[in-house]
Parts: structure tokens; C-alpha cells; sequence
């Protein structure tokens, strides 16, 4: 059993209006194509069903979405209300969904066990959010029947929520070589060598979000201090916002001198979805979350992301079935589209040295 929440807009006038999902996707098809023709034709529907929509909300609205201009290939462009409208959808989506796909994933389970007369032999994991660990649950259900509980935390609160025992594996990452020896301290001390067996899941590229053309000329970790430059932080404890700071140190650049750095949000997602509102100049997170709303990126760290598991239950079916599904071709396939991943070692078993070195 597999249930999914999400959210849904109206709009209140004299009467409620829903607005659907697709509005949303036109209009950032807009953004894309710059073209009213070539962005209906994206989306699947006719040019007329399209402008049908968007004259529909400017009756509701009382006020273009879009600004259509006359002659052939002339195009079309969002008024400032679309954009508005589109980038506030996008934020709330990239904030909230992790939590509503915790809520699902934690409800399929209570009402499967109902169902069942008993609790299912479900996984239950505790892990850093991502775009391909979202959709992990979903995967396993329809590649090897697996059920899976997939509560979303930073990498260390994560760490801690697995040491404590009330879940059966943990997800966290952390930057790979030199970068990462200054995050490993505060790993090493949640993970036990002795008792504890890792797995490689996947490399993600971490880096710069900036908007598109990178306007302010933003080239590396020290424009952030400049005074013009607007930043948007991950939350503490999450692995993104352990591995900046550990990059800052190593830059020797003072975090209270960064304009922003108080301000947080608790996904890639969420920063990108910022940042592509002109709320902010630049975030730090994966290159896969910039390429999702069109930002420029910056490279700057390739890191690792990992599931601990306890020794004793490596050998238990559904750990081998977790096992095997990150090794398998449908995971590859299903990340292989995202720019910035690498799949190579996934499903690698790791039994972690003393000092976790293996880790870099």
C-alpha cells in the first residue's frame, strides 16, 4: 500500500476555484520556452486549451499571468503576478513536500498493518532528504514489493535517531577527500565500527545555486561575504549546512559576515526554489535541485551519500532486498536522468573501519 499526499491551491473570490497542477507546469513552461505555442505543446495540451487556461485566471485573478505578444514568433513571458504566483508555488512545494512523503510513508504503514491484522515487515529508515531518496519508497514498493517508512531528517539528527534504535537504518552524506575530514569528527562519534555495516547508496555534485546568468558574478565561497550578496542556509544539523561550514573554515571566511546565513530552509529544493525568486542570490545544494529551477551552478564538492545499518540484520530479507534494489538497473535508471549523480558503487556493502576513513 502506497499513499501519497500533496498540496492543493484554490483561489477564494465569490466562490472557491481550485487551481490545478497543470497551470503551474504551463506557466513555468512559459519560463522555459518563452513561447505560449512551444510550451503548450510541452505540456501535451493544444495552443487553445493553453490560452483558454491562462484567460481563465486572469478573469479570476482580475489581473495576465502572462503577457502574450502579437506576430508570428513573437513569444510570451510571465507579468511579474505569474511570477510571483509560479515561485511561491515552488517554494511551498520544495518546503513542505519532504514532510507531507514522511506523513504518506508513515500512514501506508499504519494502515497496511490494519489491513494485514499486524504490523507489515516494513523498513523503517530515517534519512537526509534528497531528489532520488524521495522517491526511494515508491521504487521499492514497485520493483521488489518492499515496504519501506521513509522519515525525512538532516544527516546528523538522522544519525541520532538511529542510534537511539527507533529505526532500522540511517541515510547521511558528507564530502568526499580532504573537504570531508572536517566533517567526519561529528560522524565518527554515531557510528559504530564494531556493530554498524555501511552502504554505498550514490555521489551527488554540491556546489553553488545562483540565479540564471549569475547576475552578480558570484565565482566562488568568498563572493559570499561580499555586501551585495543576499545567501539562503540549510538548516542546522543537516549535512549540507555541517559540510559549508566546514568549507568556510578551511577558506578562513567568518559565517556571521555572510549576509543570510541565519535564514534556513530544510531541502535543496526549498534553497533553489529561494533563490530563483530573487529573494536570494546564491544557496548551497546539489546540482540536481539548481537544474530543476534553471539556476546556475557552481561546482565545488562531489560528497557521498550512505546508509548504516546494524551488522546483525545484514543477512534479513529485507535488508538484502534494500541491498540489492540499490544495486539494481531500475535505481540507476531512475537517477541517470538527474545532472550530478553517479551511480557506480551503489549497493557496495562497507564495513567501516575505526577511524570511518573509508567514508572519504
Amino acid at each position: 500500500m502506497s499513499i501519497k499526499l500533496s498540496l492543493r491551491w484554490s483561489y477564494r473570490a465569490e466562490k472557491v476555484h481550485d487551481m490545478p497542477k497543470d497551470l503551474f507546469i504551463l506557466l513555468q513552461a512559459i519560463v522555459d520556452n518563452g513561447s505560449l505555442r512551444a510550451a503548450a505543446s510541452e505540456v501535451g495540451v493544444s495552443y487553445r486549451h493553453a490560452w483558454g487556461m491562462l484567460q481563465q485566471w486572469h478573469k479570476h485573478f482580475s489581473y495576465p499571468l502572462a503577457e502574450l505578444r502579437r506576430g508570428r514568433g513573437q513569444g510570451a513571458s510571465l507579468t511579474k503576478f505569474g511570477e510571483k504566483l509560479l515561485w511561491e508555488y515552488q517554494r511551498l512545494a520544495a518546503r513542505l513536500e519532504p514532510e507531507l512523503e514522511s506523513l504518506a510513508s508513515e500512514l501506508s504503514s499504519e494502515l497496511a498493518a490494519l489491513i494485514n491484522n499486524g504490523p507489515q515487515n516494513t523498513l523503517r529508515i530515517v534519512a537526509s532528504h534528497g531528489l532520488v531518496i524521495a522517491s526511494l519508497r515508491e521504487l521499492a514498493q514497485k520493483v521488489c514489493d518492499l515496504s519501506m517508512d521513509i522519515q525525512f531528517q538532516g544527516s546528523l539528527d538522522s544519525l541520532l535517531q538511529y542510534k537511539s534504535g527507533r529505526y532500522d537504518m540511517a541515510g547521511f552524506h558528507l564530502p568526499e577527500g580532504k573537504r570531508g575530514k572536517g566533517v567526519l569528527p561529528r560522524i565518527r562519534r554515531l557510528i559504530n565500527s564494531e556493530t554498524d555495516t555501511l552502504v554505498y547508496a550514490l555521489r551527488r555534485q554540491q556546489g553553488l545555486m545562483l540565479a540564471p546568468k549569475n547576475p552578480k558574478d558570484i565565482q566562488s565561497l568568498t563572493d559570499l561575504v561580499r555586501a551585495d550578496i543576499q545567501f539562503i542556509n540549510r538548516q542546522r544539523n543537516s549535512g549540507s549546512r555541517v559540510t559549508l561550514d566546514a568549507m568556510l573554515q578551511q577558506a578562513g571566511l567568518d559565517s556571521e559576515e555572510i549576509k543570510g546565513y541565519a535564514d534556513e530552509e530544510f531541502t535543496h529544493s526549498a534553497v533553489a526554489a529561494i533563490v530563483a525568486s530573487g529573494v536570494a542570490d546564491c544557496g548551497f545544494g546539489l546540482e540536481a535541485a539548481a537544474a530543476q529551477f534553471n539556476l546556475a551552478f557552481i561546482p565545488l564538492n562531489w560528497e557521498s551519500y550512505w546508509f548504516v545499518l546494524p551488522s546483525k540484520q545484514v543477512d534479513s530479507g529485507v535488508m538484502q532486498q534494500f541491498i540489492a534494489l540499490l544495486g539494481s538497473n531500475e535505481f540507476t535508471q531512475s537517477v541517470v536522468h538527474l545532472p550530478g549523480y553517479d551511480t557506480k558503487r551503489s549497493g557496495t556493502l562497507v564495513v567501516p573501519d575505526k577511524d570511518l576513513l573509508v567514508l572519504l
